[in-house]
């Protein structure tokens, strides 16, 4: 049978050049965060932070993952009852393939794990995912009222350009996804009747796990885990820098804002280059010096592969994952 994406090499090409301007970005990202820093001040700067820290931070990040499964359970039981092993192992992985790969596939693999372990289809996995990522817009949201109430004035004159570099650079790649989608429509052929059919399953299957946010009761259940998940990740950054940084509290919350809207910039894997920037832009108002800022992103980096490896790797094998058969799902889910 005939496929409905005939210039599959137009494409991966595209998909290609992508995953260039990713790890060109990254690159770029990296030459401006190491410029004129002293390099032996910065590995002094990576000896003197505190283990005890960093072991808080991942323990933290932990609790942020535990309610991020309760939350998945929430969106999840009303299309197939899944254990809580099996969703804390899918939260995981979700976080580790984004370490690994680009352009936060994480997502795409997690849903993927969903529907392998379960009766699930794909589209409904990836419509729970889009659901927690829809709360973490309005988590974070919060979070940046929360910052002009308390008086982080340097929220206001720095965070406008992270959020402008975000959007801007979404906003491009989603010119060029349309500009793709476009040029792959019109060589559909005599197989067009086919993708729109296929089309509406998928939107039916998508949106069926939104439906249940009309209940009041979910609805509110779903808000206050995410808020809960987010108040763990900005415990987990404060503890890694309240040993480096006086009056950590403010620093911490405009880190967590900081990091969270640098990560819709697209780059390498596990955002290299722009983690770096964003401790750098974020702590550069508090008086941490370069070496200080670069020294804190990469072991909280570091630190967060570590855990997800560890933590994720096993469910990863166990469930029998692999790009070829993600690849293959989310090709399926179309044809």
């Amino acid at each position: 049978m005939n496929s409905i994406f005939p210039n599959s090499k137009r494409l991966l090409l595209s998909r290609s050049l992508l995953i260039v301007i990713g790890i060109t970005i990254s690159i770029v990202f990296l030459i401006i965060a190491f410029n004129k820093i002293q390099f032996s001040q910065f590995l002094i700067a990576l000896r003197e932070i505190n283990i005890l820290s960093v072991i808080l931070c991942i323990t933290f990040f932990f609790l942020s993952c535990i309610f991020r499964t309760i939350m998945w359970r929430v969106t999840t039981e009303k299309l197939c009852q899944v254990g809580f092993p099996t969703l804390f192992g899918g939260v995981v992985i979700g976080y580790m393939a984004n370490n690994i790969l680009p352009f936060r596939a994480g997502e795409l693999v997690r849903a993927h794990y969903l529907s392998s372990c379960t009766y699930i289809p794909f589209a409904s996995s990836l419509s729970t995912v889009y659901i927690e990522r829809i709360f973490d817009v309005f988590s974070l949201g919060l979070l940046i009222v929360i910052g002009f109430i308390y008086g982080i004035n340097e929220l206001f004159f720095h965070s406008w350009e992270m959020i402008l570099i975000g959007l801007g650079t979404f906003l491009l790649l989603s010119i060029l996804f349309i500009l793709l989608s476009v040029k792959v429509s019109r060589s559909f052929g005599n197989h067009e009747r086919v993708f729109l059919f296929k089309l509406l399953t998928v939107l039916k299957s998508f949106l069926k796990p939104l439906e249940q946010l009309k209940q009041g009761k979910t609805f509110s259940i779903v808000m206050v885990l995410s808020i809960v998940a987010w108040g763990c990740n900005y415990l987990s950054v404060m503890s890694l820098i309240c040993n480096t940084i006086p009056g950590y509290l403010k620093p911490a919350l405009l880190l967590l804002l900081f990091i969270n809207i640098g990560l819709l910039i697209p780059s390498s894997p596990g955002a290299i280059g722009v983690m770096q920037i964003a401790f750098l832009m974020a702590l550069a108002s508090f008086g941490v010096t370069r070496e200080d800022s670069l020294a804190l992103s990469f072991i909280y980096q570091g630190g967060l592969l570590l855990f997800t490896l560890s933590v994720g790797l096993p469910y990863f094998l166990k469930a029998n994952l692999g790009l070829k058969n993600i690849k293959k799902q989310i090709h399926n889910a179309w044809l």
